[in-house]
């Protein structure tokens, strides 16, 4: 698991999407947890869980280190050509670093390119 945010978003969108029952949410949580998650929920005391939501936040408290800590978006303006880097190999390096890094207007994008190309 990457993100626990992303997780429980994912999870939620399908779940109200498929129309589960609540109870049903709680099992079918368990099936997507792999790992340290899947023994963090096997190892959950009886009746600690009383609703949805608490199981969310001890979710997120336990797992809240894994989340994804966004990147300034000035981070692209760092994405500089290489010497001998092909211009093919850069505007595929450019894009991908760009879509990991996220949130970055059109215009600081062309920006960025010209400068660094």
């Amino acid at each position: 698991m990457s993100d626990p945010s992303d997780h429980l978003l994912n999870f939620v969108a399908v779940g109200g999407v498929s129309g589960w029952a609540l109870p049903y949410w709680f099992h079918m949580l368990a099936l997507t947890l792999t790992r340290a998650a899947r023994e963090w929920f096997k190892k959950l005391p009886d009746g600690q869980i009383k609703s949805w939501d608490d199981l969310v936040v001890m979710f997120s408290q336990h797992f809240g280190q894994q989340k994804k800590h966004t990147r300034d978006t000035s981070e692209v303006l760092d994405v500089v050509r290489r010497d001998n880097e092909s211009i093919e190999d850069f505007i595929s390096r450019f894009n991908d670093e760009s879509l990991n890094i996220g949130g970055i207007s059109q215009d600081m994008l062309r920006g960025a390119f010209r400068k660094n190309v």
